[in-house]
């Protein structure tokens, strides 16, 4: 996510103090204009602000405050996110969500483009087929037994002991060879059936599913492609109540605060106290390994925090309560001797030194251990104009808000649509990028390959035709030569068997044998039925699917668009070869809802005139026309490839990134608005929203606030004047770095709730 920091660009940096001083030198303007024209002034007579310049003596009450050196962060309070992601480069066939929608753990986000589908369906067939095939040969070896059975008690009814003894060794082989021939087929399904679980496994890494309930925050722009990175998000799913801070000043390997002894901020006014994210060793390990370390995250266990808001981060590395202190321009050394010069009764003749003992400090502040009271009044070198005609401000707490606004501003079509080729060939039309309607020609794909389909799926057919027919006519015949047989067997009398061995081998339980061997003309029959059915409607479907899949009578393969929306980009040019599953297209669009819309808006970060801010999600935005705004709110925000998102999830640990939308336009935004807003609407629209966005803080007119150059630290330093104990007394400051002009001042430091300032 974007943030606002300290550490800004130099682009940005060049302008600041402008300006700063800019905001200063336009708030004394009005408070001048204001005097002249003697409005809202007890001095309105003056007819103008001269500051005069008192003697050049000044002092300042010692008095409390926190003292020591203080580090300073920005942060934005941020919902918990939870990546939807592939952990190995992808290539998309469905993206079902959109940043704004609503999903629950569990809920297809999107899936792969897979080849696994046909061949699971190419193994299941191959199952059916031997489970038809080792029924088949299960029925005709029990029926072979049986007649070898019947062979055998002949032999024993001869007394023929070798005879009884070879056809027990066939009886044996027949036994064997039914359970090697069933045992290879059981195999072989066995196989089928482990590969369609790898396939299936596979097919479900494909399916990427929500990780958690929430609203989704980021969908990856799939508009010039539908490849996905290792480790980059395909979306982001956040809990909208589960907030935390986040800076972007810091990453988890360059922050330097961890032992610091004190971490506080603001939240509504009031001092509270954070702690960081812990992340467990074994994340900090992934995280540096690859080098993709997160932003620093900071918690306030107990508080309710406010998302979108900007929150100031004081880091410590000492006693954070309030100490005696006297400015560091009170104090003189004289070789090993401290002292100041605290207000006589009767002047500055009357100064008194006075030795003191320090201790810690700051750029403006001494800690006082001792030769100080409180209240005492002390010298301060000063080269200010005192004023001594002033109005007073009390301060207190207020929002402080900076607003910007941009216009690149346009509706968006949230859904995203890929095509993918579904055979190889030729591009021969693509649709122009711009609006797309139903019906429109998407793509025309010349290719070879439904004629070679079609021609194998017919000649498919064809042999099977034949040889079931050629079976067929086998089975009538053998089948009429064995019922002869039976018929003759039944019909032969009871006279005594002959006693001629040979005789006795051909008629002896001749029926039962006859039966036997038609049994089994009969299964084998049944099981060229079935096998021809299951294959003939394999082949019949794929011609029927290639002659209704959207060939011309040129042969060509069209696809056309299914619904209103948009080709933002597409990928091969015309005239260019495909391959089976490559990228082709990306159609965007919006579902049927009339009452909301949704909006990308845009900052041309390369204009100075334009905010180099984002709006930050959950914030409230307004859209402006000429004659009308409406209030929506943040959805989601553009990626940022330099942020890491770390966790650990099933017990491994990851480091994923969101891409940009679109390259060279950093700061994005997607909104939605409780409205049917058209085109129409857009025309001359702007989006206004918060570049800073801080609740109940110091907030002190900006004419209050002066600025002057330190010679010795090189660079600006801010003070106000305070009246403190009736003295007016320069007190130096830490101020926001304003961006966008208010008329007013973010004070981080040196003003409190309560204290009088001069306006």
């Amino acid at each position: 996510m974007l943030f606002l920091c300290r550490s800004r660009k130099l682009n940005r940096k060049r302008n600041i103090r402008a300006r700063i001083s800019a905001v200063l030198i336009s708030a004394q303007i009005l408070s001048l204009l204001t005097l002249m024209t003697g409005c809202g002034s007890k001095d309105g007579d003056i007819p103008a602000l001269q500051e005069p310049v008192s003697a050049n003596v000044s002092y300042r009450p010692v008095g409390k405050r926190v003292v020591g050196k203080k580090e300073i962060m920005y942060g934005k309070v941020v919902p918990r996110e939870y990546p939807c992601f592939t952990k190995d480069g992808v290539d998309l066939a469905e993206i079902n969500v959109a940043v704004g929608d609503y999903v629950n753990e569990g809920d297809v986000i999107a899936t792969a483009v897979s080849v696994n589908d046909e061949a699971i369906k190419a193994l299941n067939n191959q199952i059916a087929s031997l489970s038809r095939q080792r029924t088949n040969k299960k029925e005709v070896s029990d029926k072979t037994l049986e007649k070898l059975e019947y062979e055998k008690r002949i032999e024993e009814y001869l007394q023929d002991n070798d005879g009884v003894q070879q056809k027990e060794k066939e009886i044996a082989k027949e036994n064997e060879d039914q359970r090697y021939n069933l045992s290879l087929i059981d195999k072989r399904i066995s196989a089928a059936k482990a590969e369609i679980a790898d396939l299936q496994k596979q097919s479900e890494a494909e399916v990427f599913t929500a990780p958690y309930s929430g609203y989704v925050t980021f969908v990856k722009d799939f508009s010039q492609s539908n490849h996905v990175e290792p480790n980059e998000n395909i979306a982001v799913v956040a809990d909208m109540d589960e907030l935390y801070i986040e800076s972007s000043e810091k990453t988890i390997d360059n922050y330097a605060f961890e032992d610091y002894e004190n971490k506080w901020t603001y939240l509504n006014g009031k001092k509270v106290y954070f702690t960081e994210r812990r992340y467990t060793q074994e994340e900090v390990s992934c995280a540096k390994a690859i080098k993709a370390n997160p932003y620093m995250q900071f918690e306030i266990p107990g508080e309710k925090l406010t998302i979108g808001t900007n929150m100031v981060l004081y880091f410590m590395d000492s006693d954070d309560s309030e100490k005696l202190v006297v400015g560091n321009d009170s104090i003189y050394r004289n070789n090993e001797e401290e002292f100041v010069y605290v207000k006589g009764a009767e002047g500055s003749n009357s100064d008194e030194k006075r030795v003191v003992k320090l201790g810690v400090s700051d750029e403006n502040y001494t800690e006082v251990l001792s030769g100080l009271d409180e209240g005492e009044l002390v010298y301060y070198s000063n080269n200010a104009a005192v004023p001594t005609k002033y109005e007073v401000a009390e301060i207190g707490l207020e929002d402080y808000n900076e607003v910007c606004e941009t216009q690149f501003v346009n509706l968006l079509n949230p859904y995203s649509k890929l095509y993918t080729s579904e055979y190889s060939g030729k591009i021969l039309e693509l649709h122009s990028v711009g609006k797309a309607s139903a019906g429109d020609t998407l793509y025309t794909l010349s290719t070879n390959i439904k004629n070679a389909d079609i021609e194998e799926a017919r000649s498919t057919m064809e042999e099977l035709d034949t040889s079931r027919e050629k079976t067929r006519r086998q089975y009538e015949k053998n089948k009429s030569d064995l019922e002869e047989v039976l018929k003759a067997a039944h019909e032969a009398s009871g006279e005594e068997m002959a006693t001629d061995s040979d005789a006795v081998r051909e008629s002896m339980f001749l029926a039962e044998r006859t039966q036997c061997e038609l049994d089994i003309l009969d299964y084998n029959e049944n099981y060229s039925k079935q096998e021809y059915s299951a294959q003939k409607a394999i082949a019949e479907a794929e011609y029927q699917k290639l002659n209704k899949d959207g060939f011309d009578a040129e042969k060509n393969y069209t696809i056309e668009v299914d619904r209103d929306g948009s080709i933002n980009s597409n990928g091969p040019q015309r005239n260019t070869k495909l391959e089976k599953y490559q990228y082709i297209v990306t159609q965007q669009y919006s579902k049927d809802e009339p009452d909301y819309t949704r909006i990308h808006v845009s900052v041309d970060s390369k204009d100075p005139s334009m905010p180099s801010v984002s709006a930050m999600i959950g914030e409230e935005i307004t859209l402006v026309n000429k004659e009308k705004s409406w209030t929506g709110k943040c959805l989601g925000i553009n990626g940022d490839a330099k942020r890491s998102i770390l966790f650990t999830r099933d017990g491994d640990q990851y480091t994923t990134f969101s891409s940009p939308y679109n390259k060279g336009v950093e700061y994005q935004f997607d909104m939605s608005i409780d409205a049917d807003i058209s085109e129409a609407d857009l025309k001359d629209a702007k989006v206004k929203f918060n570049a800073m966005d801080v609740r109940q803080a110091v907030v002190v007119p900006g004419t209050s606030v002066k600025s002057e150059y330190d010679q010795l630290k090189q660079k600006d330093i801010y003070y106000v004047w305070k009246l403190e104990n009736g003295e007016v007394v320069k007190e130096f400051v830490t101020i926001h770095d304003t961006v966008y002009a208010t008329g007013k001042v973010y004070i981080l430091d040196g003003v409190e709730v309560g204290d009088q300032l001069l306006k």
